[in-house]
């Protein structure tokens, strides 16, 4: 069979509000499960006469998926490398898990979807040779990162065999050994807080105490983590005295750098659009004050930082 796979800007994404190029890790894993059957796999290329053309994942089970040809998927395109979320370079993405251990939040593509996890050794396997093909980041895109026992034994065995590549990944608010990640050199946690009103949370059934968001941060913070918050407005209903605490909530955290760099989006699910107040693009005021830029300088330490501030300022001005 020939298969080919046309990319797009919303290949990796859950939410679809803005185009983004991010590597398709996902696709990628199916692509190479294609190709592992004997197929003949087109990516990102000209297929005259395909039997099938893919843009966005199929429905194959997961833990059947090998780890995905870099190579062969070019995972070093220049549109992959301007990712906002990558600090070292070159970087790619990877997933350890299909879903979400929640997966209860009303808004979200991983609610009730079975939560599958990869074999820990198989996912080492996968970072040692993206460490082999000179890759310096790596940003799990799974819909939170697993805990417990597995993230015990990954830390652990990541620190040992590939200590020097990077991680980052998505992360609720709930306690976990920061120090344990930061100690397998995870760099950026992505946390998806959403609203500063306990009412909105209980609301899309997020399952968390607005009362733990700021001690989960501080100690991420102090493990030495860098804390990325995800917030949206226009949820049903939500007053704009709720939004406006939000967006105050976001600000607080900037300043005093219990986030080191957030996003906003307006809420949306199949068949509804929430209002948009304006405020999204008003989390990047956070830079109109002199303890936020005190903080943001003093922590830089080498020119991938700098480089990192720079585009941080850059995403921030050009707002798309």
């Amino acid at each position: 069979m020939k298969i080919s796979y046309s990319l797009t800007q919303y290949a990796q994404q859950r939410q679809t509000q803005k185009p983004v190029w991010i590597y398709p890790v996902l696709l990628a894993m199916q692509a190479e499960y294609y190709r592992k059957q004997g197929h003949d796999v087109y990516w990102d290329t000209f297929c005259a006469d395909p039997d099938k053309i893919i843009t966005t994942p199929e429905d194959i089970d997961f833990l059947k998926l090998p780890a995905p040809d870099r190579v062969f998927t070019n995972a070093f395109d220049k549109r992959y490398q301007r990712y906002g979320n990558y600090k070292h370079h070159p970087a790619t993405h990877m997933q350890v898990a299909d879903g979400c251990w929640w997966g209860k939040c009303a808004f979200c593509v991983e609610n009730k979807k079975e939560y599958k996890v990869r074999d820990i050794y198989e996912v080492i396997a996968e970072v040692q040779e993206c460490e082999y093909h000179g890759f310096r980041e790596i940003f799990d895109d799974s819909g939170t990162f697993p805990t417990g026992k597995w993230l015990e034994q990954f830390c652990a065995k990541k620190a040992c065999i590939a200590p020097n590549i990077v991680m980052g990944c998505n992360m609720r608010i709930c306690d976990v050994d920061f120090k344990l990640m930061k100690s397998a050199n995870f760099r950026i946690v992505l946390f998806g807080i959403e609203s500063s009103s306990q009412r909105i949370l209980n609301q899309i059934n997020k399952g968390v105490n607005i009362g733990k968001v700021i001690p989960t941060l501080k100690k991420a913070v102090r493990a030495g983590l860098e804390p990325h918050g995800a917030f949206m407005f226009g949820y049903p209903g939500a007053s704009e005295k709720e939004e406006i605490e939000t967006l105050r909530f976001v600000h607080y955290l900037l300043r005093k750098g219990l986030l080191h760099t957030a996003q906003a989006s307006v809420y949306r699910v199949e068949g509804y659009k929430g209002k948009d107040r304006g405020y999204v693009n008003k989390i990047y005021n956070a830079a109109y004050s002199f303890e936020f830029w005190f903080r943001k300088l003093s922590r830089l330490r080498n020119l991938d930082d700098m480089a990192y501030l720079i585009k941080q300022i850059r995403k921030g001005i050009v707002r798309d």
